[in-house]
């Protein structure tokens, strides 16, 4: 038999009359525990004399052997207590005695602190068993405490020096300005830095990202570490959360879930565990897939580093590199009496942590919104190469400390001061280390481009390829095929393989290259052999090298173009000797039919030959109708042709008349083509004219007539020539290559004109004479020069055709002025130049 009583306020656990143990236990608080059982305080008083207060959850106080367990960690004597008693009778006593307590005036209900800092859902801090704080940076009173700090919980806690005054921060930074003055600015960095730390929650949820403080230089003994212990000592916690570099990813996870005060990981010298902790705890990836439990991170970390860590843009964007610099000791300085002095404010410094905690409430403000976006133009202006993740950050440490400065007591640290220190020393520092990591991509791709400048762009294709379009994201990459390029160029393979490494590239990546066996005049798209190859993304290429990759394609066009132009002037070189002589008769034969048609006063038989020419000549405005669209390129290859003869040989001369011939007959089909409807009228006019000629100056008809008959003849052969020949005799299509947005490069052959180089034919097709109009005469005035300062005849050519001006004895070219023949012979135009005109 089993009995509990209570005699003289002690328990007595009764057996057989025997009794087997006695203490005091008295409930004296309800604590609600967030995500876990809740449970009671109880005051427990041995007859040893111990005594003591612990909190006991609900499932370990059902048992009496349970809760002796639990609650010897306070009261040691009562593991020396016999507890022989059943769970059924502790049970219903445990039971009756916190429902008594509930319902009693002295009820008093908190929450269980579960981490050091700022309470989850709540406004106030708790950073020891008696120091809690509200948003407003004030001590609470302790009767007013809504939170129970469980000592069997939280064995470590920060060390507050109270009470809270801002004067703590003031002393601290005068004594760093005496001991470290080459760094005073840089750790004061530090400390403004471990606010954003310190409220990493708000910061994520108002600003999507928290950047890491890096406290950082390429030598040792520069003061990083005490500035990250000075920035620990104004949350009073220098002594609990600095970590070594060999701490891992998921113990800096774990120690952070437990509180909100910044943790120092010191002297980080591994690339890749940087790298995993700034994407953990940047970005907040953790914070926002974790939804609850012991592993979800509410602050986040300042590292020091001998390194910069700026090889990859996952820590580039993720990182605040705060530099810091060379001591110089003051030789006339007690040493000694200047170290003892900043130990000493350090101790102190914790007094400042009221501000540090009030600066929680500006973040969310827009006044401070307002001021943020201020300084983020401010940082682009000095960092303008850097992207804008980058401006972000570093504006979100400038806005923070602008507002630290202002709420200082006296004044030591300016705004203006912490300007001109970004402008003059940080940002310089800052883009010379993100900007050194790129040069040495870009002097391996320089290297590059100048060994594969000199070569075909169908030979590049086979290994390199700069701009290669994502079918998914868009972005664009330049892909180089190693094994390849290695039968071209010399290059350090590993250090590129490194370096695209470094800024996000990867070396397993297969695209199509062009075949080995493509030629120059095959290049159209890029469909041949799959080769493994190395990806270098765009955004980390500087734009100038990557714009002379990207324009390869411009310097390919004009190669090609030399290469056909040198390819067709050969070919109507050849073409031209060949003709030569047939050229040379049939200039003559159409000099001597023109001479016959001037000479010739037989109307009769002159009307017939004139009516057939009419007949040849709309046969011809018919064909040029159908060509009118091939007109433009047909004039390009003829200026090409005639280029290409003018650089020939012995026979330069003869090819330049031909061209020049081919010229003006492409002209007058030009013209013919306007004037299609009135053929018929036209070749009336012409007849009228060239018989009245014929008979002033001609008696002799009957040679004439013979004459005549030969022009014809002559005539019809020389259009069905123009019909057949000329295709064949320019009819060359040049390979253009371009290379389009998505990295493929594309060929087109272009069409080589029909144009006749016949004087004859273009004797027969020749408009008459207008009004105002003439023909150029060999003796050239001033006036007589065309003044177009882009003539598209040549200024004295004998074979143009030139109108008057009314106002001036100024002479045009018709083609100049931009008017054709039939417009001319119109009844009442007036034709000014452009002086006149004006």
């Amino acid at each position: 038999m089993e009995l509990l009583k209570e005699e003289d306020g002690e328990l007595k656990i009764i057996k057989n009359n025997v009794t087997i143990t006695n203490f005091t236990l008295k409930v004296t608080c309800a604590v609600n525990v967030p995500r876990s059982t809740s449970g009671y305080v109880y005051h427990i008083k041995t007859s040893y004399g111990d005594e003591g207060s612990c909190f006991i959850n609900n499932n370990d106080s059902l048992s009496l052997a349970t809760f002796t367990k639990k609650a010897s960690s306070v009261v040691p004597s009562l593991q020396f207590v016999k507890t022989r008693c059943s769970d059924e009778i502790w049970g219903q006593y445990i039971f009756e005695a916190c429902k008594l307590y509930r319902a009693s005036t002295d009820c008093r209900k908190k929450t269980m602190v579960t981490s050091i800092g700022k309470q989850e859902g709540h406004d106030i801090w708790v950073l020891a068993p008696n120091v809690h704080i509200d948003s407003k940076g004030n001590i609470v009173p302790e009767d007013q405490h809504q939170f129970y700090w469980d000592e069997q919980t939280h064995f470590d806690f920060c060390k507050i020096n109270l009470p809270l005054d801002t004067m703590a921060l003031w002393e601290l930074l005068n004594c760093v300005e005496v001991a470290m003055p080459d760094n005073f600015m840089s750790t004061y960095l530090t400390i403004t830095s471990s606010v954003l730390v310190g409220h990493f929650e708000t910061v994520i949820r108002q600003f999507g990202e928290c950047p890491i403080p890096l406290l950082c230089s390429k030598t040792t003994g520069n003061g990083k570490s005490s500035s990250a212990q000075m920035a620990l000592s104004c949350w009073g916690a220098q002594e609990i959360h600095m970590k070594g570099s060999k701490s891992t990813l998921s113990a800096i996870i774990s120690c952070a879930a437990g509180t909100t005060i910044p943790i120092v990981v010191d002297d980080v010298s591994n690339s890749h565990a940087m790298e995993e902790i700034a994407v953990q705890f940047t970005g907040g990836a953790t914070y926002m897939t974790v939804s609850a439990g012991a592993t979800k991170p509410r602050t986040s970390i300042i590292a020091t580093s001998n390194q910069y860590f700026a090889d990859t843009d996952r820590n580039a964007v993720r990182l605040i590199h705060i530099p810091f610099w060379g001591i110089t000791v003051d030789e006339s300085q007690n040493r000694n009496a200047v170290e003892e002095a900043l130990q000493i404010a350090c101790k102190k410094a914790s007094g400042c942590v009221g501000l540090l905690i009030s600066m929680g409430a500006l973040l969310e403000k827009n006044q401070f919104l307002e001021k943020f976006h201020e300084y983020v133009m401010f940082v682009k202006e000095q960092l303008p190469k850097l992207s804008y993740r980058v401006h972000r950050s570093y504006a979100l440490l400038l806005t923070i400390t602008d507002e630290i400065c202002n709420e200082l007591p006296f004044e030591i640290v300016t705004v203006d001061e912490v300007k001109s220190f970004f402008i003059h020393k940080w940002a310089p520092t800052v883009n010379d280390i993100f900007l050194a990591k790129a040069c040495q991509l870009d002097e391996i791709l320089e290297d590059i481009f100048t060994q594969v400048a000199d070569m075909e762009i169908w030979e590049i294709l086979r290994f390199l390829r700069p701009a290669v379009a994502n079918k998914i994201s868009g972005a664009k990459s330049m892909y180089i095929c190693l094994p390849k390029m290695r039968e071209f160029v010399t290059v350090n393979e590993s250090k590129l393989k490194k370096e695209l490494t470094a800024v996000g590239g990867k070396t397993g990546a297969s695209i199509p290259f062009l075949n080995d066996t493509a030629i120059s005049c095959s290049v159209t798209t890029i469909n041949g052999k799959q080769r493994k190859c190395c990806q270098i993304p765009h955004a980390s290429i500087s734009h100038g090298i990557l714009k002379k990759f990207v324009n390869l394609d411009e310097r390919s066009k004009e190669t090609a173009n030399e290469s056909e132009i040198a390819r067709v002037s050969q070919s109507a070189v050849q073409e031209n000797d060949e003709r030569s002589k047939e050229t040379a008769n049939e200039s003559e034969t159409a000099r001597v039919s023109q001479s016959a048609v001037q000479e010739n006063g037989e109307r009769s038989k002159e009307t017939t030959n004139e009516s057939e020419i009419a007949r040849v000549s709309q046969s011809v405005v018919q064909e040029n109708d159908e060509r009118s669209k091939e007109t433009a390129n047909e004039s390009e290859t003829a200026r090409v042709s005639q280029s290409a003869v003018q650089e020939n040989d012995e026979r330069s001369k003869e090819t330049a008349n031909e061209s020049e011939t081919a010229r003006v007959s492409q002209s007058a089909v030009q013209e013919n083509g306007e004037r299609s409807k009135e053929t018929a009228n036209e070749s009336k006019t012409a007849r009228v004219h060239v018989s009245q000629s014929a008979v002033q100056e001609n008696d002799e008809r009957s040679k004439g007539t013979a004459n005549e008959s030969e022009t014809a003849r002559v005539s019809q052969s020389v259009v069905q020539e123009n019909e057949t020949g000329e295709g064949k005799k320019l009819n060359t299509a040049g390979s253009k290559r371009t290379l389009n947005k998505s990295g493929h490069f594309d060929g087109h052959g272009d069409k080589r004109p029909l144009i006749s180089t016949n004087a004859a034919c273009n004797a027969l097709v020749k408009p008459v004479k207008v009004t105002r109009t003439r023909q150029s005469s060999k003796e050239m005035t001033p006036l007589d020069t065309c003044p177009k300062d882009i003539c598209l005849m040549r200024r004295n050519n004998p074979n143009s055709t030139w109108v008057l001006c009314e106002k001036c004895p100024q002479w045009v070219h018709i083609r100049c002025a931009g008017i054709t023949k039939h417009k001319a012979s119109k009844e009442g135009f007036k034709y000014f130049c452009p002086k006149c005109k004006h």
